[in-house]
């Protein structure tokens, strides 16, 4: 996951269109119009915050599980799922680099980020351990492996949809208040990494 947020800053770096590639045309188009107007995140009030924590946290939570499910395909499909999380952020997170505003992106951004990032790379964990339990069964069949590699997974993936909700919650009522002091913000991030830790 590392690699490809690596492998995603570095290819918006080098590649103008990247960004609208893999974030599109018109999330790009807003976030420069509200650049424009001096409020770079505004796309955070956009929505009501009740329909917003519902969409934002119904969606993170599908993410999650098809990151996990795809490891049934003898993980490829969660790696590749990873992969392609991992470029979306590395190009989110360089897009507001390259404008000058990595800093206030961050602070802002990674109020639900922290948890809702690491839960994601955790399903995909989860999703590991089922698919490696096909590929690499040790003395136990390849049906049994199988077995317990998806149960030690589900408990993992359904364990993480506490944490979706709280990142959705954030990210609905707290991300929108994009003004919020510098300490505030790394406060929320901090208690989160420390959570998950």
């Amino acid at each position: 996951f590392t690699v490809s947020v690596i492998i995603g800053a570095f290819s918006a770096a080098y590649d103008d269109d990247f960004v609208r590639l893999i974030l599109g045309d018109s999330y790009v188009n807003q976030t420069l119009e509200n650049i424009s107007n001096g409020d770079p995140l505004a796309v955070y009030k956009k929505m009501a915050p009740t329909g917003m924590f519902l969409a934002i946290t119904i969606n993170n939570i599908r993410v999650a599980f098809v990151c996990f499910i795809f490891g049934a395909f003898f993980s490829v499909g969660t790696v590749f799922s990873l992969f392609r999380n991992g470029i979306m952020l590395g190009a989110f997170q360089y897009f507001f680099y390259a404008k000058g505003l990595f800093i206030q992106s961050v602070l802002v951004i990674w109020i639900h980020g922290t948890l809702e990032i690491s839960a994601i790379v955790i399903a995909g964990s989860a999703g590991l351990a089922m698919g490696n339990s096909i590929l690499f069964p040790g003395t136990y069949s390849r049906l049994q492996s199988f077995s317990f590699g998806a149960r030690q997974g589900i408990k993992i993936a359904v364990g993480l949809v506490p944490i979706f909700i709280m990142a959705g919650f954030l990210e609905s009522f707290v991300t929108r208040h994009t003004e919020m002091p510098a300490w505030l913000s790394v406060l929320i991030i901090l208690t989160s990494l420390f959570f998950i830790i």
